[in-house]
């Protein structure tokens, strides 16, 4: 399989295809992940062809999934520094051709100035934490209550532990959380967490959650969490397939998201037609330096499968698969423009 991703298109050079329920797209996304992921389990393929017998609709999502890996083939044959090169150069044209040397240092320059400035308070809350990860880095910590913390990238954790409670805190990034039964414990402890937004009570339970700029978004995948926010607003029960916002001041339901929420813990990003522009902020979260989106091309569908683990990779693909463009100002600073004609 390819491993930077499986692209999902509905309409290519060779002229419209048929139009597949975006569930079934959805589904065979799903599969695809787990046949990589198990690719020697028995049961999964057996699983995965009962899956694609039971129903003609099923077997066309998965051609059409085969038939983009077939397609993208040759981008294999490409160096990553070459093929982001040559699109590059393609985008910028003679003005791209006409940057010299002294002004790339002075972009260097730049770039340097933002990401370390906007980092300060970053690099203090990960010189300070118990537990933390780098850019495009994640983690499993096992605690000594028996619950487990899968840190995210760019993340940052204390973890509290006293007499009546388990707190662990969130200073910024992402978790998974599995809690333990605390069978060590002469009484049975509460497991909560916390960010500056409010306070999450787990009930025996496994749940995600991401610390973003003046929210934290908990998801639910078993049992229920109880939050209360900073502001101390009446507690809110999510259940198990929940998705909800907490800022200091309110609590409130989360749109439905066009990605799998739960599918970094994997190492992959699995979108449905997502925006250009949230697509590249998803990615960016994984690379460091300075990765955006110009407007033309922000509201552009991304369908697919994506790898965290080289996100160059990921970058190029991408490019072979839309109608888009990487103007490099520097290795660490590239953004996604339309890819000019000709």
């Amino acid at each position: 399989m390819l491993p930077g991703l499986l692209p999902v298109n509905f309409s290519d050079a060779r002229g419209p295809q048929a139009i597949i329920d975006p569930q079934l797209i959805d589904q065979a996304i799903a599969w695809s992940v787990r046949l990589r992921l198990r690719a020697t389990n028995a049961g999964e393929h057996q699983a995965f062809e009962a899956w694609r017998r039971a129903d003609p609709r099923h077997e066309a999502a998965w051609r059409r999934i085969e038939t983009m890996q077939q397609d993208m083939q040759h981008v294999r044959a490409l160096p990553p520094q070459l093929a982001g090169q040559v699109l590059a150069a393609s985008a910028q044209g003679a003005v791209g051709r006409r940057r010299n040397a002294m002004k790339l240092m002075l972009g260097g320059a730049m770039v340097g100035t933002a990401v370390y400035a906007g980092r300060d308070s970053a690099w203090i809350q990960m010189a300070t934490a118990d537990y933390s990860t780098g850019v495009g880095h994640r983690r499993t910590v096992q605690l000594d209550d028996g619950s487990q913390l899968v840190l995210n990238t760019d993340t940052a954790v204390n973890v509290r532990y006293e007499a009546s409670r388990r707190l662990i805190e969130v200073r910024r990034g992402e978790i998974l959380v599995t809690t333990g039964r605390d069978a060590a414990s002469s009484q049975r402890r509460p497991f909560m967490v916390s960010t500056d937004d409010g306070m999450m009570l787990a009930k025996g339970t496994k749940f995600l959650v991401r610390k973003e700029t003046g929210q934290t978004r908990l998801t639910v995948l078993e049992h229920a969490v109880e939050l209360t926010s900073a502001a101390g607003t009446a507690p809110v029960l999510a259940q198990a397939g929940d998705s909800l916002y907490m800022s200091r001041q309110a609590i409130w339901k989360a749109d439905a998201v066009d990605f799998d929420p739960v599918a970094w813990t994997e190492g992959v990003i699995a979108a449905r037609e997502m925006r250009m522009d949230q697509f590249i902020a998803e990615l960016s979260r994984y690379r460091k330096g300075l990765l955006r989106c110009d407007p033309a091309v922000a509201a552009l569908p991304v369908s697919g499968v994506f790898q965290l683990q080289d996100t160059d990779r990921t970058i190029d693909v991408l490019l072979a698969t839309q109608p888009v463009a990487a103007r490099f100002r520097t290795r660490y600073w590239v953004t996604i423009i339309a890819r000019q004609p000709g």
